[in-house]
């Protein structure tokens, strides 16, 4: 359900054009990569298979991460809930290829994998921001905001 925005935070490119942005004043991804981004956004469509990988180096330690996903439209914040295994990062949390899950360890590099089918009960938008943070209990440990058209 609505597992797209999940995806589309986690879409950007390393270079100089980066779609991707910190929160203010949370931990950011280090980077952040996907087949379906490029320059200043991402297109995703209804019905695809999406894949992503976001680095995080965590400052401490931490033993779950819910997920929170929240799709901006026209300035109103739309939290969209995500299914198990999606609702806790831990369980795509990867420490040199290895599925680490939590507790993270800090100062060491955590990929988030992350595999999900953008369902066609997703709302269609151009130019969106959506949000992506990791929640220990309910306060964001690492955000990120990225500008995505779900077609």
């Amino acid at each position: 359900m609505f597992k797209l925005v999940a995806l589309t935070v986690l879409l950007a490119i390393s270079g100089t054009q980066a779609f991707w942005s910190a929160c203010p004043g949370v931990l950011a991804p280090t980077s952040i990569t996907s087949d379906v981004c490029s320059g200043s956004s991402c297109s995703v469509t209804l019905g695809q298979d999406f894949t992503a990988e976001a680095t995080v180096v965590f400052t401490q330690a931490h033993a779950r991460l819910d997920t929170r996903i929240t799709v901006f439209v026209l300035g109103v914040g739309i939290n969209i809930p995500q299914d198990a295994p999606h609702d806790n990062i831990c369980n795509s949390l990867y420490r040199d290829g290895v599925l680490a899950g939590c507790p993270t360890v800090p100062g060491a590099a955590h990929v988030w994998r992350i595999n999900l089918t953008v369902t066609t009960n997703t709302p269609t938008v151009n130019n969106a921001r959506v949000r992506f943070e990791g929640l220990e209990n309910g306060v964001p440990q690492v955000c990120a905001d990225v500008t995505a058209t779900i077609a």
